[in-house]
């Protein structure tokens, strides 16, 4: 094989490889392949600065309040809702990385005693927060569209909405994000079949080339997931609402390493409909066992799996197996 084609086989496994990995869509180049860590406002252009400014302001106040919410699950001692600040924080940092050249530096707000601080109160601020900074950066995308459209400051605001990921953004308290345990699937809803449909053709596309991690589209996956979510809070009585809560509960789990995320949406699979014939409780199971390390959950929920989940023989068996693990038993 000549160093030419080697290179070139190289190449192609390099790239066949990357389709898997949960990248965030490229930075657009300059005429001169670059993406410059900073660009500038344009001295004496003053709708230009009101528009940057604005959306720099709502940028500072989002992350401070991300931290601030951060330092309380420090103080409280939650792990996983710290984890979770984290992951947003990562977020925002990926989503801009450059500065704005032009503007006075803008200073957050002054720190907050998290003395009786109400846990309730700093996640709206957050997301009151997100909500601004978003609605923000939208304008500015809308400005420069308005004013030199095709420019690359066009494109590179506008890129920033691509690189933010709506998955690491969170609500933090869960009976927020999760419809309540209540819901029943008793109407036939030919739209919110037409969205189940739709949502898990983009899942099983999303899978790849046999369905291996290397060949994963997030995008698809994360396109499925939004419409789940979206068919859920539109139809609730919709019969498809458990077998969607099964997939959304997948769809974090699998690809997204959403832990407590998953198990919350699989319990509402088989909360909504009893007798659904996905291993739900297994899944949640394993979830609690393995990733969670929730022992006493893990034990609860393998013995639903061996009253419930019949349909699925493995599964019972690795249940039995792992109570027996567990329990010393």
């Amino acid at each position: 094989m000549t160093k030419t084609m080697a290179y070139a086989v190289a190449t192609g496994l390099l790239a066949w490889t990357l389709v898997g990995c949960n990248l965030p869509p490229s930075e657009p180049k300059t005429a001169g392949h670059k993406a410059p860590k900073a660009l500038s406002v344009v001295a004496g252009n003053s709708a230009e600065r009101e528009a940057v400014l604005a959306a720099e302001k709502a940028r500072v106040e989002y992350r401070y309040r991300l931290v601030v919410l951060q330092n309380y699950y420090s103080r409280t001692g939650n792990l996983d809702k710290h984890r979770w600040t984290e992951r947003e924080l990562d977020n925002l940092a990926t989503a801009q990385r450059f500065t704005w050249e032009g503007l006075a530096d803008i200073s957050e707000p002054a720190g907050e005693s998290l003395q009786n601080a109400d846990e309730h109160l700093l996640v709206e601020y957050v997301v009151s927060a997100r909500k601004a900074w978003l609605k923000a950066v939208q304008d500015l995308v809308a400005y420069y569209r308005q004013t030199t459209p095709g420019s690359y400051k066009a494109e590179r605001v506008a890129n920033v909405l691509e690189r933010f990921d709506p998955v690491r953004t969170y609500l933090y308290i869960l009976d927020a994000e999760v419809p309540p345990a209540d819901l029943k699937p008793v109407e036939v809803i030919p739209q919110a079949d037409e969205m189940y449909e739709k949502a898990i053709s983009l899942h099983e596309q999303g899978k790849g080339l046999l369905h291996t991690f290397l060949t994963t589209s997030y995008p698809k996956q994360r396109q499925a997931l939004g419409i789940l979510l979206r068919m859920v809070r539109l139809y609730p009585r919709s019969t498809k609402i458990a077998l969607a809560a099964y997939h959304i509960g997948e769809i974090y789990k699998e690809y997204f390493n959403e832990n407590l995320r998953a198990v919350a949406w699989y319990e509402r699979a088989w909360q909504w409909d009893p007798n659904i014939t996905k291993p739900a409780r297994f899944q949640a199971a394993t979830v609690h066992d393995l990733r969670l390390l929730n022992r006493a959950k893990a034990i609860e929920l393998y013995r639903q799996v061996i009253l419930h989940e019949q349909f699925n023989a493995s599964n019972v068996q690795w249940s039995h197996n792992r109570i027996r693990d567990l329990t010393g038993s």
